[in-house]
């Protein structure tokens, strides 16, 4: 048998993504694993001179993956060997926070062998070269600095000039994505073009970055003190580069660097502002201001302490009643998901659902609060309690999770719990990236026994193909859309709706429902049931279970 020459550590709290990756990868390399950051940096100083690539997930207990790379950082022996981040989902803020902390590399959850083998072999031969180029601190594509050098010279200027003002610049290439699916190779002119004004026009003492694919990165000198002039130069130069390279340019800025800040942190902070106005049209420059910044700011707390707060119990289940419009009879409920930050206080879901998902820590919170409700439900049973159905929400990301489905079976399994009183409710946006993997786990929920439900409807992204096509049982009407009533032509348009729906076989739920007026609408249209706080707000576990004992 050939001898391996090569070796692989592999960090994942993740035991069957170990044995995923260990199946891809065990043929070509010796492998190293380690489940959490602190074995793994053990493993590092163990095996330091035989490990070529590490493989590192972010969401990990103990040692996450970002205190590992800012540990490997601090360590020349260590800090040579190539990262490759392994996640789900990553969002532009996570990609250069990770560049910036030394990550090579990505790759995508769910795992593409040829990929995985591909990327790895790539950084190894790269690593392994015995031709090291004399221009390395440069992007070859680009002649601009890559973003680590950028990162070392910025710091240089700065302590080099420390009562010298300096601005920050992130430009973008909007629609640059676009570009590449029709273009493929082409699209790189666009980036080419923007470099080559960036080179040439820069003011004197200033210093320019890749940022990743299309975006750019400068430091440069304050010149100019009003911040209406500022203004005029900040739209003007967007303007003459959009000119001359025929691509739409948009801009962050950062006015004044405080140095005493992380330089990476300050970089994240423009990407935020530069991302806050991507979608919109008439706006092509946003400077970081004291909102932002705070926002940003909360935001990266989240992300910090959200892994803390699932493990020590900050996130509690509520229960918002559903009940059926004919009779009032309690009919289900829907598991609803509540952070209570022990010094931030109550955090609105539309504050950290959307980070979760972006993070890719929203498939962990998934799984937990349906495995949580399947425990619940086992409790109220055996002290006899008359049950309904919970409807849990699952987000479009955990389908991108090959185990997905079985990790919502087991519970089911582990507490005995009949299919028909655990619903999965799935949102419009599923349907918008429906993918044959995410198809098929629905349909083997719909195999098994459990009903879904569709949430959202009315939002924007459904049509009345999806309802015959897909393993739909229940379509929610969005609150968005239940309280428009007042306007007759919604009230036309809700009642093609539910004449849509029965006809399908499909039962409705409203939700939002607030006031009788409201209420007695819903009953003439035929609705099934009503959720909203005309019966009840969502409930803490013990207040559903008396609730429920009313109601029974």
């Amino acid at each position: 048998m050939e001898e391996k020459q090569h070796s692989l550590l592999v960090v994942e709290d993740n035991e069957l993504n170990r044995e995923i990756l260990q199946e891809i990868l065990q043929d070509e390399y010796n492998l190293y694993f380690a489940e959490n950051g602190v074995v793994a940096m053990e493993q590092l100083h163990a095996h330091a001179e035989k490990i070529d690539v590490v493989l590192l997930d972010l969401e990990m207990p103990v040692m996450n993956g970002y205190e590992v790379l800012e540990a490997v950082g601090k360590e020349p022996e260590l800090s040579k060997i190539p990262i490759v981040i392994i996640t789900a989902t990553h969002s532009v803020d996570q990609e250069i926070k990770c560049l910036s902390l030394g990550a090579k590399d990505f790759i995508r959850k769910p795992f593409d062998t040829a990929v995985v083998r591909l990327r790895i072999k790539v950084l190894i031969d790269l690593q392994h070269s015995t031709e090291t180029p004399a221009n390395s601190d440069f992007d070859p594509d680009t002649e601009v600095y890559t973003l680590n050098a950028f990162i070392q010279h910025a710091k240089d200027i700065l302590d080099a000039n420390p009562k010298k003002g300096y601005s920050l610049f992130i430009t973008h290439i909007k629609g640059f994505r676009g570009m590449q699916s029709l273009l493929g190779e082409e699209a790189m002119v666009y980036v080419k073009k923007v470099a080559k004004e960036l080179r040439n026009n820069l003011p004197a003492d200033s210093i320019c970055g890749r940022l990743f694919h299309e975006r750019f990165i400068i430091l440069s000198p304050t010149l100019l003190s009003s911040h209406d002039e500022r203004m005029d130069f900040y739209k003007g130069s967007v303007n003459a580069l959009s000119r001359h390279t025929k691509a739409k340019i948009k801009m962050g800025v950062l006015e004044e660097i405080d140095s005493q800040k992380n330089l990476t942190t300050l970089i994240e902070q423009v990407n935020a502002a530069l991302n806050s106005i991507q979608h919109l049209y008439h706006t092509d420059v946003c400077i970081v201001g004291d909102e932002l910044i705070h926002q940003f700011e909360n935001r990266n707390r989240i992300e910090h302490e959200m892994d803390r707060a699932l493990k020590e119990g900050q996130l509690k289940i509520f229960f918002q009643p559903k009940h059926r419009s004919s009779d009032d009879k309690l009919i289900g409920a829907e598991a609803l998901l509540r952070w209570n930050h022990p010094e931030l206080g109550f955090i609105s879901p539309a504050v950290f659902i959307p980070i979760f998902e972006q993070t890719g820590f929203i498939v962990d919170v998934d799984t937990y609060v349906w495995s949580e409700v399947c425990r619940c439900q086992k409790m109220w049973r055996e002290s006899g309690l008359n049950t309904v159905p919970i409807s849990v929400n699952t987000s479009r990301f955990d389908y991108t999770i090959p185990e997905f489905g079985n990790k919502l079976l087991e519970p089911l399994a582990k507490y005995d719990i009949p299919v028909e009183l655990m619903h999965v409710e799935v949102t419009e946006s599923l349907l918008a990236e429906l993918t044959a993997d995410a198809l098929d786990t629905l349909f083997t929920f719909r195999n098994k026994g459990i009903k879904i439900e569709l949430d959202d409807f009315g939002t924007g992204y459904s049509s009345p193909h999806a309802l015959v096509e897909l393993p739909i049982d229940i379509v929610k009407l969005d609150m968005s859309f239940v309280r428009k009533l007042d306007d007759p032509r919604e009230q036309q348009l809700m009642k093609g709706c539910v004449y849509m729906f029965k006809s399908l076989n499909l039962e409705s739920i409203a939700e939002g429902v607030e006031t009788e007026d409201t209420r007695q609408m819903i009953v003439d249209f035929g609705i099934d049931s009503i959720q909203g706080f005309f019966f009840s707000r969502p409930l803490p576990q013990d207040e559903f279970e008396a609730y429920m004992r009313k109601h029974s």
